[in-house]
């Protein structure tokens, strides 16, 4: 489970080094299959255009091509028209991390149609792919330690990952060769937390600072100051980067959207003036973001073989879990985890029971096979701790099935007969979460099955 870096919210750090072999020579005809049109489209243009014609790198102009195409009086159009001759940048490492990159693009394809059931299954697979290879390019292609911003990894679509569909995240690239300042307001969510990454190794990233809305510090207004340096400041929330520093992972859990106002923060370089150019990209550093991508993509893309993917086997049940089980990076120290699959067919429903504990947060979503929460905004696939009616004894109770039930907790399958359900918790470390049950029933018994909880 500790070789999966992204469950439940997180983006990994790349590897602090690139891979010591290259990939296999690329192959144009491969641009014509296996991928979905659209992937295959932008694998065609960046790979076939736009990455053979650089005019300069690292600072050093490229000498004109003396054996470059000219046109002549009488010459053949198409001979005149067939440009410069491609130069042979192959050697790069920015040119091999992406053909990896394009490498990784087939084979999470493979492996998303040997492992689906099926046809939505394998049809969404590849919307997931493709939303999974977008988040990766947004937190660590486009991140900069030199210019940092907080990326955000999910979109108004797109919750991939084991994402709380009720929470925002956000992740910032840095490094441990500068000093940083985050300065914020706490805003009114029900959580707010800041994991602080060191970089990866044999058993991954792990977290070498943890603050959350109760450790800020923030001041009466909710504002609040975190510095990230190689020399603490007197009085101030600090934490040591003399070590290692590679990524900060923010998490945001919402009880209510329409009535919480989300926090704000932003992250400045200490060290560097706001007004002077940052230096150029190199080789180096744009293969290194292009490692980050894959490993991200690939490690997103096949979380339901690397995270429990025993539970499948054993439908309709729960386990507790938390950052001791999944790694550090994985899940903050205060985040509890009753994790399930679930498996109901179109004339069943899943009734799902759960005492409720004395905890800041919680919330139970659905998952596909992908652990994706599909159509989070427009379906009904999670609820809050503030979206539900409890029962008269304090308990609550959930229906799950494929469409609405008249029960008012009930939660859409999204045309899945079997995925994952994940329970959040946020509370003191120890915390034992109760453990849910679930009862399988035909949707005709669903009225008489309520009436008896037993």
């Amino acid at each position: 489970m500790t070789s999966s870096r992204l469950l439940l919210g997180l983006a990994p750090s790349p590897p602090a080094s690139l891979p010591h072999s290259p990939p296999p020579a690329f192959d144009a005809h491969r641009c014509s299959f296996s991928l979905p049109a659209i992937l295959r489209a932008i694998v065609c243009v960046a790979v076939l255009g736009g990455c053979t014609t650089p005019t300069q790198q690292n600072d050093r102009p490229v000498a004109p091509d003396p054996t470059a195409a000219r046109a002549s009086d009488g010459a053949d159009d198409s001979a005149s028209n067939a440009g410069p001759e491609p130069r042979d940048f192959e050697a790069l490492a920015s040119v091999q991390a992406f053909r990896a990159l394009q490498g990784s693009l087939d084979e999470m394809v493979d492996v998303i149609l040997r492992d689906a059931r099926t046809e939505r299954e394998a049809s969404e697979g590849m919307r997931f792919l493709l939303r999974t290879l977008a988040m990766s390019i947004d937190v660590q292609a486009d991140g900069n330690p030199v210019a940092p911003h907080f990326a955000r990894m999910d979109t108004q679509a797109r919750k991939v990952g084991g994402d709380n569909p009720d929470a925002e995240y956000d992740l910032v690239v840095l490094d441990g060769q500068r000093d940083y300042v985050i300065r914020g307001q706490l805003g009114s969510v029900r959580h707010l937390s800041f994991t602080v990454m060191g970089e990866r190794n044999a058993r991954g990233a792990e977290t070498i600072a943890y603050y959350n809305e109760q450790t800020l510090g923030a001041d009466d207004e909710g504002n609040f100051t975190l510095y990230l340096t190689r020399n603490e400041p007197a009085g101030r929330n600090h934490v040591d980067t003399r070590g290692d520093l590679s990524s900060i992972l923010v998490r945001q859990y919402i009880g209510d959207r329409s009535q919480e106002e989300l926090a704000r923060y932003t992250i400045d370089v200490l060290d560097r003036d706001p007004e002077a150019p940052i230096p150029y990209s190199t080789d180096a550093s744009i293969a290194k973001a292009l490692v980050g991508t894959r490993f991200a993509f690939e490690a997103l893309s096949t979380l339901h073989r690397t995270v429990m993917p025993e539970l499948l086997d054993q439908p309709n049940r729960f386990v507790r879990a938390n950052s001791d089980d999944f790694g550090a990076d994985i899940s903050s120290s205060d985040n509890l985890y009753v994790i399930g699959a679930y498996q109901v067919d179109a004339d069943e429903a899943l009734v799902i029971e759960s005492d409720v504990p004395d905890v800041r947060y919680w919330n139970l979503t659905v998952e596909s096979r992908w652990h994706e929460t599909v159509d989070y905004r427009f379906r009904r696939t999670h609820r809050t701790l503030d979206d539900v009616v409890l029962e008269p004894d304090g308990r609550v109770r959930f229906v799950l099935a494929h469409g609405p039930t008249p029960h008012p907790n009930w939660l859409d399958t999204g045309g899945h007969r079997e995925g994952f359900l994940t329970f959040r918790w946020v509370g003191r470390r120890e915390t034992r979460p109760p453990l849910p049950t679930i009862r399988r029933v035909k949707r005709s018994e669903l009225e008489a099955a309520l009436r008896d909880p037993h």
